[in-house]
């Protein structure tokens, strides 16, 4: 996949709100409705189908877990793909929290 060293900037006001529900890492939107912009979270691209931006997958790792109304289940879900472009990209996951939360470390107890 291509990845991006471009300075990082959200493109939400850059983009209707299909678009930018399709450059993020969570659309909570329910399926068959128009999309809302606020209930997608974690933009990772500039552009549907642009390359992933390096600076906005570290931003997504640090916001992850400041996210309000998103379920546990969604946040894994996303928590995992963030870890798998991370590493694809080359960026080395050192947050013990994002890959307990991925499901790659067991959780502590």
């Amino acid at each position: 996949m291509p990845f991006s060293d471009e300075p990082w900037e959200s493109p939400e006001s850059d983009l209707d709100a299909a678009q930018f529900c399709a450059v993020c890492l969570i659309d909570a939107n329910p399926a068959g409705e128009d999309k809302i912009k606020a209930l997608c979270k974690l933009p990772i691209r500039k552009t549907p189908g642009g390359p992933y931006s390096r600076s906005a997958l570290r931003n997504a790792a640090g916001r992850i877990f400041q996210m309000t109304g998103v379920d546990a289940a969604t946040r894994k879900q996303a928590a995992k793909r963030l870890v798998a472009l991370m590493r694809e990209s080359g960026i080395q996951v050192t947050s013990a929290a994002l890959l307990q939360l991925a499901g790659v470390l067991p959780e502590r107890k």
